[in-house]
C-alpha cells in the first residue's frame, strides 16, 4: 500500500531543491537548494535552519561523520559538525554528487568527470586522492561490492575500485545517467537516465530496458522491495525491485520536476521528495 498522501509538507527554500538527506546524528532531512541554501528540517517544524548560505546553487547534501556535508556550483565542498565548519575548493567545476563509503571516506563528483575521496582529521576535510574519469559529470555514487558505481553524463556507468582505479564501464542510456545500483541478489546493475530509461545490466549483458518515466529519471533509491524512481514528468513511482513490475505511484506528489528523492525518519520508514515547486514533502512508507 503507498502513502495517499504526504505526512509532512516543508515550505522555505526560494529555489528550487535539488537534493535531500536524512541526518541520523540530528534526527532531521537536509535539502540542498537552487538559492544557495542548505536547510535542516527538525522533525514537528515547519520552518528550517539554515546550515550553509552562499551565492551559488547547491546541488547536493549528505551526511557523512555525523555532520552534514553539501557541495555547490562553484566547486566547493562544505561541511559542518556541531560547531565545527569547513569550506574547501578544490573541485573546478560544480559538484553533483556526493557519497560516504563503508570505510568512511566521503567522496564528491564533479562536472567535468573528477572524484575526490575525502578524510576527516584534526585539521577538518582532507582530499587523499583524486580520480579523473571520462564519464562526463558524476551524476551519481553508489556502493558495490568491488568498490563504487559512478553514473555519468556521457550516459554510462563505471565500477570503481576504492583507490579509484576504473573496474569496468557500460554505456547504459542515450543521453545522461543519473544514478545506478547495485542489485546483490541479482548479480546485477540497475540505472535510470535522461532517456527516461530502466536499463539492467547482468556482467556485460545488458538484459532490461524499461521506459519508466515520460523524462528524465532523475533519483532511484532502495527502500527493501521496492524501487522508489523520481523524474522530471513530476512523478514519484514504485516499483517491485525484482520483477520491475510497477506498484503504483504517489498521488501528485509535486508540480513540477521531482530533483530529491532520500529514504530516512525511523529505522528509515520515510520518504523525503523534493523538487523544483520548493517544497519538500515526508511519506510514510
Amino acid at each position: 500500500m503507498l502513502p495517499s498522501s504526504p505526512s509532512a509538507r516543508l515550505q522555505g527554500h526560494s529555489g528550487a531543491i535539488y537534493d535531500a538527506a536524512w541526518c541520523d546524528a540530528t534526527g532531521s532531512w537536509c535539502t540542498a537548494g537552487g538559492d544557495g541554501v542548505v536547510a535542516t528540517w527538525a522533525p514537528g517544524g515547519d520552518h528550517g535552519k539554515a546550515l550553509f548560505h552562499h551565492a551559488s546553487p547547491f546541488y547536493a547534501v549528505s551526511t557523512w561523520d555525523g555532520g552534514v556535508v553539501a557541495g555547490n556550483a562553484t566547486g566547493e565542498v562544505l561541511g559542518r559538525w556541531g560547531d565545527s565548519h569547513s569550506a574547501k575548493h578544490v573541485h573546478r567545476a560544480p559538484v553533483f554528487s556526493l557519497f560516504a563509503d563503508d570505510e568512511g571516506m566521503l567522496w564528491t563528483g564533479d562536472g567535468q568527470g573528477q572524484l575526490n575521496r575525502w578524510k576527516r582529521d584534526e585539521n577538518g576535510m582532507q582530499v587523499v586522492n583524486t580520480v579523473s574519469t571520462d564519464l562526463g559529470k558524476i551524476r551519481g555514487i553508489s556502493s558495490h561490492p568491488q568498490g563504487l558505481l559512478v553514473a555519468g553524463g556521457q550516459g554510462g556507468w563505471a565500477i570503481l575500485s576504492k583507490n579509484g582505479t576504473v573496474l569496468g564501464t557500460r554505456q547504459a542510456h542515450e543521453r545522461s545517467c543519473y544514478w545506478a545500483i547495485h542489485l546483490p541478489e541479482k548479480q546485477a546493475v540497475i540505472s535510470g537516465g535522461q532517456d527516461g530509461k530502466l536499463v539492467v545490466f547482468r556482467g556485460e549483458e545488458r538484459v532490461l530496458e524499461l521506459p519508466i518515466h515520460q523524462s528524465a529519471v532523475y533519483r532511484g533509491v532502495r527502500c527493501g522491495d521496492v524501487l522508489w524512481t523520481a523524474g522530471r514528468d513530476k512523478d514519484v513511482k514504485a516499483w517491485d525491485v525484482h520483477t520491475l513490475e510497477p506498484l503504483g505511484k504517489l498521488d501528485r506528489p509535486h508540480a513540477r520536476s521531482v530533483n530529491a528523492l532520500a529514504l530516512g525518519g525511523a529505522a528509515g520508514a520515510q520518504l523525503a521528495t523534493g523538487g523544483d515547486d520548493r517544497m519538500l514533502k515526508v511519506w510514510d512508507l
